[in-house]
């Protein structure tokens, strides 16, 4: 995913987040844990924005959000403190097609 901290004065941190960093994440009205793997440095700070691993806690609870281009947000408590993209998501949580039954021969 890629993610955008927000700056201090628009109600962000005021400090940095380390990489394994495990925020709530809201994906529209569902709420779950997560875990930021931060891809090319170890901090981030308010008003940065870097692209991440995303290990979700939780991922069947939001798998109908788990699309590429789907926006979420980043929580503490009720405080937004970023927002997010999903950039790919691994073949294994793709959401499967529901009564589709392969071709019989």
């Amino acid at each position: 995913a890629m993610i955008r901290l927000l700056k201090t004065e628009d109600g962000g941190r005021t400090s940095f987040v380390r990489s394994g960093y495990r925020p709530t994440l809201r994906f529209v009205h569902l709420y779950t844990d997560g875990a930021l793997t931060f891809l090319d440095r170890q901090q981030a700070y308010p008003g940065d924005a870097c692209e991440v691993h995303l290990t979700l806690t939780n991922p069947d609870y939001v798998r109908e959000y788990l699309v590429v281009g789907a926006c979420f947000d980043i929580m503490e408590g009720a405080r937004k403190i970023g927002d997010g993209t999903l950039l790919s998501i691994p073949a294994m949580l793709q959401e499967k097609e529901v009564g589709v039954q392969p071709e019989q021969e």
